[in-house]
């Protein structure tokens, strides 16, 4: 088949890519043979790409257009933040590759990305988020990625706690560099906190506009509410609230969005077991609460293939809900031994649900 470049403007969904897009460094960002949708098309303008080549029609019929509708619970609100995301994610790579290349933090840069999520988190409901999460499509590496969702859970548990609007804004930007230290260590694989929080508290050391509640939050995100911390051994009331609260968005994260798939039933278990050690119990009970609240409804993966509805959560086993089957069968998973839930599939959305 004949490939020919196009001008991303003139790029329309549906479009096949005739060859993979790199990115300066060599990294794919698109791969091969891909359908391009609405949402592949505004990650190549985040990206800054000028032109792509895309097969051509004249030996086949088009390509099978499976992914080039948007679907219905993608339109309206969410294919505005899912722009808006990608484009955050985007963007806080290519200030990581500053930082790394540079040892430098550019803060007005970083201070503009945190205004850009608290702005999304007033205006997009927290169901919206966590659909985009689920279907995370690894637009940039690890550290770059974790960061962007760490400063979004991290707003939104603010948020939900009545924090002022700078406050909001303050910790989602503690939430982009609480990895800092790990962008320009020596040892790239180092992911120990003590060489984290060090390599962090040096560049920290060099950089100016960032306050003190930012600074904090960074550096004591790795203590815990008990003492145990790896770091300092910071407890309780010495460690400030914005490190608190991305200590549990980090957790969350990490826990979460490991593999390839997004699974957090579990980790809403791991987290009502750790308020009551490491993690601060007010902000894990508020984020256990939203987080269970946003996936009542939703679609999951059953282990046996089957995909079913969630509809009530086990006080004490979040990670075993009682479930409803495409036939219509309630399943209590707290009453199947060989039964779990694989992974999430993607949330329902309801239009005007609370912020």
């Amino acid at each position: 088949m004949a490939a020919k470049m196009m001008a991303v403007k003139d790029v329309t969904p549906g479009s096949v890519l005739a060859d993979s897009v790199l990115s300066i460094k060599g990294k794919v960002l698109l791969g091969k043979n891909i359908i391009l949708t609405p949402r592949h098309i505004s990650l190549l303008e985040a990206w800054d790409v000028q032109s792509v080549f895309i097969q051509g029609d004249e030996e086949e019929s088009p390509a099978e257009p499976a992914e080039t509708a948007v679907p219905a619970e993608e339109s309206g609100e969410y294919v505005q933040f899912s722009q808006k995301y990608d484009s955050i994610v985007a963007n806080t790579d290519q200030t990581f590759t500053i930082i790394r290349k540079r040892r430098i933090i550019p803060v007005v840069h970083l201070k503009k990305t945190a205004g850009d999520i608290r702005s999304s988190i007033v205006a997009n409901s927290f169901k919206i988020m966590n659909y985009l999460l689920a279907n995370d499509c690894r637009l940039a590496d690890f550290i770059s990625r974790h960061s962007v969702s760490v400063a979004y859970f991290a707003g939104i548990i603010a948020r939900q706690m009545k924090w002022k609007e700078e406050d909001v804004e303050g910790v989602a930007l503690a939430g982009l560099l609480h990895d800092v230290g790990n962008l320009t260590a020596a040892d790239v694989h180092d992911f120990r906190a003590q060489a984290n929080i060090a390599e962090a508290a040096r560049l920290l050391r060099t950089t100016t506009g960032l306050s003190s509640e930012v600074i904090l939050g960074i550096i004591q995100h790795r203590e815990s509410v008990n003492s145990t911390g790896r770091v300092a051994g910071e407890h309780g009331s010495k460690i400030h609230p914005y490190a608190k609260v991305i200590a549990v968005a980090d957790y969350f994260h990490n826990m979460a969005y490991k593999d390839t798939c997004a699974n957090p039933f579990p980790v809403l278990d791991l987290l009502a077991a750790k308020m009551f050690s490491s993690l601060d119990p007010d902000v894990c009970q508020l984020f256990i609460s939203r987080v269970r609240d946003s996936l009542l409804n939703n679609k999951v993966l059953l282990s046996d293939g089957q995909e079913a509805e969630l509809i009530f959560f086990n006080p004490n086993k979040y990670s075993l809900p009682v479930v409803k089957t495409a036939d219509n069968r309630i399943v209590d998973l707290s009453r199947c031994n060989d039964l779990k839930i694989q992974q999430l599939a993607s949330p329902k959305i309801e239009r005007g649900a609370d912020k």
